[in-house]
């Protein structure tokens, strides 16, 4: 008996790989972006979320604290701050000149949120930081703005927030938040 050897060439199964590889890749490239868009679309969320809650723990009674204090949202934009969003419990009464991001024995940190990585805030209304300010007492809110030598309150109804996925210039992965101070609204665009 005579067996013929029935097989596949090498060349045929590199055609069949090619052509496998590149289905992949143009499958992969769109599932990519969107997943991208995805991210920053939770991240939006993640700090409009922050804010009512950070607005809500001021109003109300906040867990391990036994006084009812005012809150600080504080963001920056600057490469060194890992882009998390951190929660200051503050005295209601405090002096505006004693206004940073380091705790005291009068400031705490109550909370951090990490935002998702390769997520960057990129803009926070041409500052480099804001501490956004809750009053416990009167439901105010205020927006300030300090570095080492200066502080300063921010007097604008709206402040811009942009973020981007991993300081993207392409506007399909950007978001921005407009932040209304007057009615502690957000919008989205």
């Amino acid at each position: 008996m005579k067996f013929k050897n029935k097989a596949f060439t090498l060349f045929e199964l590199l055609v069949v790989i090619s052509i496998i590889m590149t289905l992949m890749i143009v499958v992969y490239l769109p599932y990519s972006h969107y997943q991208n868009k995805a991210k920053l679309k939770l991240v939006s969320r993640e700090i409009s979320q922050s804010f009512y809650e950070a607005r809500n723990m001021a109003v109300s009674w906040i867990k391990d604290i036994t006084w009812n204090r005012s809150i600080w949202l504080y963001f920056s934009n600057q490469d060194w701050s890992d882009d998390k969003i951190i929660f200051f419990s503050y005295p209601h009464n405090i002096d505006t000149n004693l206004i940073n991001n380091i705790e005291s024995s009068d400031v705490k940190i109550i909370k951090t949120n990490t935002i998702q990585d390769n997520i960057n805030i990129d803009y926070l209304d041409w500052y480099d930081n804001l501490l956004f300010f809750f009053n416990s007492i009167s439901w105010e809110s205020s927006v300030y703005t300090f570095t080492s030598s200066w502080k300063n309150i921010v007097n604008k109804d709206k402040i811009s927030i942009k973020f981007s996925y991993k300081k993207s210039m392409s506007e399909t992965l950007r978001k921005e938040l407009i932040y209304y101070k007057d009615t502690n609204i957000i919008d989205y665009k």
